[in-house]
């Protein structure tokens, strides 16, 4: 039986990984699930929910029941290609793509269209040092994201959805076919790539369970699988009702509406000029979270692997300067660099999250090398020929 205390942990801990895995990226991709699917858009959805959060999840809970972080998953591999992989994921997942993208989508979404004249450098600044400021105290990361960004963002999300649903603008379209559905929202789900968001995170979340005195390996695990339920039954909310709301307009939209313009759209008629405001706050406060978990993480992780030869601050400081810099590329031109980088190393990932499962009852290094490999030629050829 659990005591007030570990309810409390399971709670805070569950709604920052809600936080942390519900970007603003994540925020389009279940209304456009809705409108093109149509009448199929709870098939589509719960493909969608077990691509992105299903999986997202296993991570963490492989990562806890091996009990050595994210090096678990791929020191089997041998040092060198672990510690590549793993630097790879924490500087895409860091500094170089996703961390600059959080600060690009906020101020196209939030800052840019009521303030066009706002320098997107001045913006970038003052974003990051924000961020910084939230990460600078490590132990408190999770508990900052659990009991004061998670409940904002879930607050404005429930007031979209509800007008939503109590109010539909408009009736729900039955052209999709079961087959699309589907494959939709797999696509849409993969797309995410939250199991390289997963691998980061469990650094920070691994932490913050240690120092709140959950140190055996057993009752992290515990604590991830409990705190992973409230996690998920709050996404399977905020993600169904959002992908409700784009079948709403199926009938209304073409199925080539741009994702954010379908956001926009949807959030405008139904709470008018004020929920344009509101969604400009919601979005700003979704980027902010990721990106104070994944600058924290991202520091964690490189602070271990100097020994603590430099500190988490100075990659917390470093890493924040790099991540402003790119930001000002833009959403489009971040995507574009990271697309290849990404394509290659997400499949390869995925692949060793499930033979995590099973590591006991895999004898030899030589398989997991050999299976890896393979999956990593297939995916450079893939991208090779796309």
């Amino acid at each position: 039986m659990m005591n007030q205390r570990q309810y409390k942990d399971t709670f805070v801990i569950g709604f920052a990984i809600f936080a942390m895995f519900f970007g603003a990226g994540n925020l389009i991709f279940p209304p456009y699930l809705g409108l093109i699917t149509g009448q199929k858009w709870f098939l589509s959805f719960l493909c969608f929910m077990f691509m992105d959060m299903g999986l997202s999840i296993l991570t963490l809970l492989v990562v806890a029941k091996l009990g050595k972080g994210a090096s678990g998953i791929t020191e089997r591999l041998g040092r060198i290609p672990s510690y590549l992989i793993l630097t790879l994921n924490a500087l895409c997942l860091g500094p170089l793509i996703a961390i600059p993208r959080t600060a690009a989508t906020a101020y196209e979404f939030s800052i840019a269209p009521f303030f066009p004249s706002f320098d997107g450098k001045y913006f970038s600044i003052l974003f990051f040092a924000i961020v910084v400021l939230f990460c600078l105290k490590q132990s408190k990361v999770i508990d900052i994201i659990g009991t004061v960004f998670a409940p904002l963002i879930l607050l404005a999300l429930l007031i979209l959805i509800v007008k939503g649903i109590l109010s539909p603008l408009g009736s729900i379209d039955a052209s999709a076919s079961m087959q699309s559905a589907v494959a939709v929202g797999v696509n849409a789900g993969y797309q995410t790539m939250d199991v390289m968001a997963a691998m980061i995170f469990s650094a920070s979340i691994l932490l913050t369970l240690q120092q709140k005195h959950y140190t055996d390996t057993k009752q992290q695990f515990d604590m991830i699988a409990r705190s992973g339920v409230i996690a998920a039954v709050i996404l399977f909310v905020v993600y169904g009702g959002l992908a409700y709301l784009g079948a709403t307009v199926s009938s209304i939209y073409p199925s080539d509406t741009d994702r954010v313009v379908l956001l926009i759209a949807i959030t405008k008629s139904l709470l008018g000029k004020k929920g344009m405001i509101l969604l400009g706050i919601l979005v700003c406060i979704a980027c902010m979270t990721p990106a104070i978990g994944l600058l924290s993480s991202a520091a964690s992780f490189f602070e271990k692997q100097t020994k603590g030869h430099v500190s988490y601050r100075t990659f917390v400081f470093l890493f924040a300067g790099i991540s402003c810099i790119i930001s000002n590329f833009g959403i489009s031109r971040i995507l574009e660099l990271a697309s290849p980088i990404l394509s290659i190393l997400y499949p390869v990932l995925i692949l060793l999250v499930f033979l995590g499962l099973f590591q006991k009852r895999i004898p030899k290094d030589m398989f997991y090398r050999f299976t890896v490999f393979g999956v990593f030629c297939i995916s450079l050829l893939s991208l090779r020929i796309l």
